[in-house]
């Protein structure tokens, strides 16, 4: 009698295998995602890192920390182009160019000048952390890129009214707004130590696009009530109380853009404070004023926000830190004694 032979899989095979396989890429999938953030996360700590020596070496050539607001409008990621091997945008800056849409006497705000579009468009790799979610940028006219780090402008309000970090205004367009550190001066006025003071900090992105969907760290929070004189705690309950799925984004939901442009020295673009603890809900008191604000250091890296200190260092702080710890390392002055295993 003739041998049959199989020739192939039964169909329970074939299901069976299929089943492993499904099995095995369930097991290497979050594997394989943990080691992309991993990697991401490692480049945002470096850009932290080179933005922290662009920083020391601009300090060394200046005698000065890089201002929180230059003259024309500008943030300290200007200041420190040539320091980040970034010459040939802060060379095509015009500096002494005045935009007609501001005809105030004395403003010049050299960002939104027409001869500064270019420059505004350039995309900073050192600027951008990898692990950012909101990376288009192209419905506004003026098409420029964001910064995902922020420049720690201390606890600002509504704790002291002042700006008691290592950046803050320069231009006075309210009288509540008078400096109080405008960045004219070197880290040896940092007498809280330079390894226990913050420099800059992650900082998510927030969309330009009206209908992006929404993140728990994207946007910006109007939390209606409040006033220039509100306590901490009484700005920290409103706060705490915004659902961000659904809580009011000032300007009628169209005002969206936290980090935008990397150009503006101001808190709502380039700068942070640290009345909220890492990867808590930004709020800002009205629609009226955008500097009465809490705008968190936040990122998409699982718990944590990576931030370089004042002395080159670079920290990853998690969500659960102190509020009290949080505000004492954003002060350069404030006399607080902070251990490093407080954080």
């Amino acid at each position: 009698m003739r041998r049959s032979h199989r020739s192939g899989f039964t169909l329970i095979e074939l299901l069976v295998v299929i089943a492993i396989i499904a099995v095995l890429i369930a097991l290497l999938l979050p594997a394989v995602q943990a080691a992309r953030e991993a990697a991401r996360r490692a480049q945002c700590v470096n850009n932290l890192k080179q933005i922290a020596m662009a920083t020391h070496n601009y300090v060394a050539t200046w005698s000065m920390l890089p201002m929180g607001e230059m003259p024309g409008g500008l943030s300290p990621n200007v200041g420190i182009l040539p320091f980040v091997e970034q010459s040939q945008v802060y060379n095509a800056l015009n500096f002494n160019a005045a935009d007609p849409a501001n005809p105030k006497a004395g403003d010049r705000w050299i960002w939104t000048n027409p001869g500064t579009i270019t420059v505004g468009r350039s995309k900073i790799s050192a600027y951008v952390c990898p692990s950012e979610i909101n990376t288009a940028y192209n419905n506004d006219g003026y098409n420029f890129w964001a910064a995902t780090y922020a420049w720690n402008a201390g606890t600002w309000w509504p704790r002291t009214g002042t700006w008691d970090g290592l950046f803050g205004r320069s231009y006075d367009d309210d009288a509540a707004l008078r400096p109080y550190s405008s960045g004219l001066f070197g880290l040896n006025a940092v007498t809280d130590g330079t390894s226990n003071t913050l420099l800059n900090a992650e900082v998510a992105n927030g969309p330009l696009f009206t209908g992006t969907q929404r993140t728990k760290v994207s946007d910006c929070y109007e939390v209606r009530g409040l006033t220039k004189t509100s306590t901490v705690d009484q700005a920290i309950a409103a706060c705490n109380k915004i659902n961000w799925q659904n809580g009011p984004i000032p300007w009628s939901g169209s005002w969206r853009y936290k980090g935008y442009t990397w150009l503006e020295g101001s808190i709502w673009r380039d700068w942070f404070n640290s009345i909220r603890t890492p990867n808590q809900t930004c709020c800002t008191m009205d629609n009226v004023s955008w500097w009465y604000i809490m705008k968190p250091a936040s990122s998409y890296h699982p718990g944590i926000a990576n931030a370089a200190m004042a002395d080159g260092s670079v920290k990853a702080f998690k969500d659960s830190i102190s509020r009290t710890v949080w505000m004492a390392l954003s002060t350069r002055a404030g006399g607080e004694v902070t251990s490093s295993d407080s954080y």
